[in-house]
């Protein structure tokens, strides 16, 4: 119950429905000997008065995933009945997944339950297309590799992965890539909200100068303890230092696309419960190849979809040598 009510769920008391929380809800089609059953939450769209999805709780002593099943069936029964699938959820209250199996994805944990906005515009991606039928805008990224780079990434996330690693040379243009790759996410329709995160206030503002030029229409924020709570822009800029204290003012579902540049650092020992609280689809931005320094960047993302390296970069005339 206070997993839901942090995510603005109103959930009454002594499994008293509400207009947004349906309880022990009866539902057809079972497989039970009277052909019914009873699901223990029932998250409700109060503006169109349709199920958004269903939630199977079981007790803390037993595993989530026991639930998994009985939650599939619950969703079964809600979709003939109302013609339309609701996202699934099963928890013990200590660990929660989420199935959205009409986008073809498996389960996955995740820190806590979405709230309505989010959950609606999830069930709205349904109706998205792919990122491979978008054409990447040659007026932000021209050169071939950069080009090579984003088809890589829009068939890794049309292949229902969530991580996407591109590793390429300082100088090469990974901030253009990142802006373009976030037109092909918006312009598909799989993306409401992007969150860019980087180490530095210096490379926040050239990364939303960069925005700014290049996607104007798109409004955007740098998140900081005044727009902690500013929830209505498109695209969010912040360190990993800043994000940390303000995250928490977003639900788990707010961000659809979240951009961590300058990988390489050790991030993922620091940072990773930030980068992991939201559900959302993941693309790591390094110049630096794999090595001891930097494993748990590859560990967490696995091998990455695109290299451009330094070399290829001073062979092709991009860049100058060092020396």
């Amino acid at each position: 119950d206070s997993l839901l009510q942090s995510s603005g769920w109103d959930v009454k008391p002594n499994k008293e429905d509400s207009d947004s929380v349906k309880q022990e809800f009866l539902v057809k089609h079972q497989p039970t000997n009277s052909g019914d059953g009873y699901i223990d939450y029932v998250l409700w769209d109060d503006e169109t008065d349709k199920p958004l999805a269903v939630i199977e709780a079981k007790k803390t002593a037993v595993s989530a995933k026991i639930g998994q099943t009985q939650a599939k069936h619950y969703a079964d029964g809600i979709e003939k009945d109302y013609g339309i699938r609701p996202v699934i959820f099963f928890t013990n209250g200590y660990e929660t997944y989420i199935w959205d199996d009409v986008r073809g994805y498996p389960e996955r944990k995740i820190f806590g339950f979405y709230e309505k906005e989010s959950l609606v515009y999830l069930i709205k991606k349904r109706e998205s297309g792919r990122l491979q039928d978008v054409d990447t805008n040659l007026k932000i990224t021209d050169r071939g590799y950069q080009l090579e780079g984003i088809q890589r990434l829009k068939e890794a996330f049309d292949q229902k992965k969530r991580r996407g690693l591109l590793v390429q040379a300082t100088g090469t243009g990974k901030t253009r890539v990142a802006i373009s790759f976030s037109e092909v996410l918006l312009k598909a329709q799989q993306g409401k909200r992007i969150l860019f995160l980087c180490d530095r206030r210096e490379l926040r503002r050239q990364a939303h100068n960069a925005y700014k030029e290049f996607l104007p229409d798109y409004p955007r924020v740098i998140v900081s303890s005044r727009t902690a709570k500013d929830k209505d822009k498109r695209i969010y800029f912040s360190t990993y230092p800043a994000m940390m204290k303000a995250y928490e003012n977003f639900d788990v579902g707010f961000f659809d696309l979240v951009i961590c540049d300058e990988s390489h650092r050790s991030i993922y020992n620091r940072y990773r419960h930030l980068i992991e609280y939201f559900d959302a689809l993941l693309v790591g931005l390094t110049a630096t190849p794999k090595r001891d320094s930097n494993v748990d960047t590859y560990r967490y993302f696995g091998e990455p979809v695109y290299i451009y390296s330094l070399k290829e970069g001073i062979n092709d005339g991009f860049l100058s040598p060092f020396r």
